[in-house]
């Protein structure tokens, strides 16, 4: 295997927690080099397979795999265990994850092997994107442009493959590496730090998990964590709480982290701007122009992802004619604001990737006051209060399905006692998702929207949200060849 840092791990006793993809992907690259490898789940339907055939028999290393659905509460499995790779979908709160603390035994995310294997001219090409919403958008839009612009570039890390996939092969060093980053996978790092950083936006989320807002602004804020002079930080000015954190963070002024912001806002003094129909960037050797008029991503909050990927592809480099030929042919992606068809003069838009109220509130900005939205799914303990006043502007009918239905509805009765004049849309609660598509159809006017944007994750119901948005697109696209 082609890559230098492993010699680190040669011999070493590793537990990796967690055995989906990155679990996976982690175990395939240290057999051979690890003493030994423990691999385990907590879910006793996980059906491993063949995953791990082509492991057997391997010099100098051996690998033991457990499926059991209390070994996240075994304390033994650690012994004599060096290191814990733990998947960014175990809680921090599991008796594995606290009994390795309190042994010191070091507990990283994937996010932080990937990066421990990287050479120092490897690290070099590195983009790391997080933020509540608009991730996966940037992190595609990076790789189109530098695609487009001849230069070899993947998007990794909680987009596409993991980013330890990505260590080895040929000219290594001449790979960028885009990397969307979850606040999960911050909360295992202790050397991160990728060259160019981006937080986009810090909004209600994984509260369940994180428990306050300042915890989750604070574990995004992780990505600069060990930054120095030698890093970038582009940052959304326009965002409450990465203003907030940026006034509090004095080691970036102690650390040199060259800043670059950006707003949407046409008087504000930040480094990348927007006026009229363009986008101005205006850093020391890195200053551009790009013209946004003809572009086709929709709604605001796409202008401000665009903003920040200008603002990494000016310091890599990237020439503005370039950067806007691409914009001109990048298109939205699957279940974010996704147009899925007109039927009977009803436009149907897919935005399954709403996971949360913000993201929501992105989508409903995108449309005049003619929606009928369903909205509603798994309960993060996350604030629906923030969606009301952009619901008032925008939604015609309000479907609720899934757990967070009647929590939801109790707020809007709730907000309703409160107004003398009621809500200004229908409020209709829906038990299956077949019946809240049909309902949706059934009570839209011709000329108006129907949007799925649940706001909510989508366990309670689906797979995951791309699931979720597949039998929205599969049942709407059965009533049109039926029409």
């Amino acid at each position: 295997m082609n890559f230098r840092n492993v010699s680190k791990f040669r011999g070493k006793n590793i537990l990796v927690a967690g055995l989906g993809k990155s679990g996976i992907s982690t175990v395939k690259k240290l057999a051979g080099f690890a003493g030994r490898i423990i691999a385990v789940d907590s879910n006793p339907y996980l059906e491993i397979g063949n995953k791990f055939d082509s492991l057997k028999g391997l010099k100098n290393s051996s690998l033991e795999v457990v499926i059991s659905k209390s070994v996240n509460r075994s304390r033994k499995i650690l012994d004599n265990v060096d290191l814990v790779i733990i998947s960014p979908g175990i809680s921090n709160e599991i008796p594995l994850a606290r009994h390795a603390d309190r042994l010191k035994i070091p507990v990283w995310s994937e996010i932080e092997l990937g990066w421990r294997l990287l050479a120092a001219p490897e690290r070099k090409n590195t983009i790391a994107v997080t933020g509540t919403n608009g991730k996966t958008t940037v992190v595609s839009l990076l790789q189109k442009i530098f695609s487009d612009a001849g230069i070899s570039a993947v998007a990794c890390g909680n987009i596409g493959n993991p980013l330890i996939d990505t260590v080895g092969g040929k000219n290594p060093e001449k790979l960028v590496r885009i990397m969307e980053i979850s606040s999960f996978q911050l909360e295992r790092t202790c050397n991160f730090s990728p060259f160019i950083g981006i937080i986009l936006n810090i909004t209600s989320d994984h509260l369940d998990r994180h428990h306050s807002m300042d915890n989750y602004a604070e574990i995004k804020f992780n990505l600069f964590k060990f930054a120095s002079a030698r890093n970038w930080g582009i940052f959304n000015l326009d965002d409450f709480y990465i203003r907030k954190k940026l006034l509090e963070k004095n080691y970036f002024k102690a650390t040199g982290l060259k800043i670059a912001g950006y707003s949407l806002e046409e008087d504000s003094a930040a480094e990348i701007r927007k006026k009229g129909n363009a986008v101005f960037c205006s850093l020391k050797r890195k200053s551009g122009l790009i013209d946004i008029s003809k572009i086709p991503l929709a709604g605001i909050h796409n202008i401000s992802n665009i903003m920040s990927a200008f603002a990494a592809s000016k310091i890599m480099g990237i020439d503005d004619s370039s950067i806007e030929r691409t914009l001109k042919k990048f298109r939205t992606l699957e279940h974010r604001i996704e147009f899925v068809a007109e039927l009977d003069g009803v436009r149907v838009y897919n935005d399954s990737k709403a996971t949360n109220p913000d993201a929501t509130i992105k989508a409903l900005e995108s449309f005049e006051r003619e929606i009928t939205l369903i909205l509603g799914g798994k309960d993060k303990d996350m604030d629906f209060n923030i969606l009301l006043p952009y619901m008032d502007k925008k939604v015609v009918n309000l479907i609720l399905i899934g757990e967070t239905r009647i929590k939801i509805l109790k707020m809007l009765e709730h907000q309703a006692r409160e107004s003398s004049e009621g809500l200004p849309y229908n409020v209709f609660v829906c038990d299956t998702f077949q019946e809240a598509v049909d309902k949706g159809m059934q009570i839209t006017d011709k000329g108006k929207v129907l949007l799925l944007s649940p706001a909510c994750a989508s366990f309670d119901m689906f797979r995951d949200y791309k699931d979720r948005g597949d039998i929205f697109k599969r049942i709407i696209t059965g009533k049109k060849k039926k029409s």
